[in-house]
């Protein structure tokens, strides 16, 4: 919020302005000597002032796309016929940015969707190569008796194989 040195602002001086063009030769610029006639101050102050006020956060002036003027936010025109027809030009312009968001969100919600599908049919594919399919009970076949016994005879062949080798190095000296 800009305070000017009689404790005003910029937005309670420039809100009503009517509609001037701008030129980029700022002595040919309508805006910039309203400013300059209204603060009374330098070129350079008036063009900080106005880069200031026409920024989309404090929108002090609109910028007239039709007309291809800036006006100040609050201003209406002096005839009924012209205030009808600025209020009408200002709604469809608000539908038109309504639709385009509307559209866009729609755009998004369908991205999400397929998004949301992948990630529940990657989901389902892994969960089936996890999931090991279960040996049927009857494939399953105890091991005899017999071959467990055998298993283990062959076991203790081979630690007493072992020990034998080992008792044979006893004998044998190590290099020093």
């Amino acid at each position: 919020m800009s305070y000017l040195e009689n404790g005003s602002t910029l937005r309670s001086m420039f809100r009503l302005m009517p509609p001037q063009r701008h030129d980029a030769d700022p002595d040919r610029s309508e805006v910039l000597r309203h400013i300059r006639e209204n603060l009374g101050c330098d070129l350079g102050r008036a063009i900080r002032a106005f880069n200031s006020m026409r920024n989309k956060k404090s929108m002090v002036l609109t910028y007239d796309m039709v007309h291809r003027q800036w006006r100040g936010c609050d201003w209406v025109p002096p005839e009924d016929a012209d205030k009808v027809t600025l209020l009408t030009r200002t709604i469809n312009e608000l539908k038109r940015e309504l639709a385009y968001l509307k559209t866009t969100v729609r755009r998004h919600e369908k991205e999400i969707g397929l998004l949301e599908r992948k990630r529940s049919a990657k989901r389902n594919q892994e969960e089936e190569e996890e999931v090991p399919a279960p040996a049927p009970e009857a494939e399953q076949q105890p091991i005899p008796v017999e071959e467990k016994a055998a298993a283990v005879e062959d076991k203790n062949e081979w630690f007493r194989a072992m020990r034998a080798a080992l008792d044979e190095g006893e004998g044998v000296s190590s290099p020093s």
